[in-house]
């Protein structure tokens, strides 16, 4: 679907587009076919394009980055009758020069650091931060729902990882046979 994407690139090569675009483009796309065809058009792409996958993403939570995570985990915490708290993070240091910096960021709490991380960038150094916080810091909601999904769907999510495994196995054999 990226291919088809008209872009302002002026050097008419293939564009990495944002995550956040690729969304709106698929959502284009099916409003486009609600549209054009009706909701059985939609029903069947959905059936063949996404609900096949939607259980493995959901269990394995490849979606959810660490800062997602670690907010979720946050707002569970939150006290009945007030705003929920939510981490703040906090560069620390910037090292380096001004092509290879270093920046050091932590993450805050309720006003306490649970988390300190090191990145390229400030976003990297964040998400550092966060997967710092989620490994020290006892979420006990976050450790309820992995024991809950592992306990219920524990032989489904091993075919799942089996299977991708050789796909993924497969492919590189494939790959290297026309090499």
């Amino acid at each position: 679907m990226q291919e088809f994407a008209i872009t302002n690139d002026k050097t008419k090569r293939p564009v990495a587009l944002r995550t956040k675009t690729l969304a709106d483009l698929l959502e284009s796309f099916i409003a486009a076919l609600y549209i054009d065809k009706d909701l059985e058009y939609v029903h069947t792409f959905m059936n063949v394009c996404f609900f096949p996958r939607l259980k493995e993403f959901i269990l394995n939570q490849d979606w959810n980055d660490p800062k997602s995570q670690l907010q979720q985990c946050c707002l569970t915490l939150r006290t009945e009758g007030k705003e929920p708290d939510i981490p703040l993070y906090k560069t620390l240091q910037t090292v380096g020069p001004s092509h290879a910096r270093t920046y050091t960021v932590a993450v805050y709490f309720k006003g306490e650091r649970i988390g300190c991380g090191k990145g390229p960038s400030i976003q990297q150094a964040e998400m550092c931060a966060a997967m710092d916080a989620l490994e020290k810091y006892n979420f006990p909601q976050m450790a309820h729902q992995k024991r809950f999904i592992e306990r219920k769907y524990r032989q489904e999510l091993k075919e799942m990882r089996w299977e991708r495994e050789h796909q993924e196995r497969d492919l590189d054999e494939s790959e290297d046979m026309r090499k």
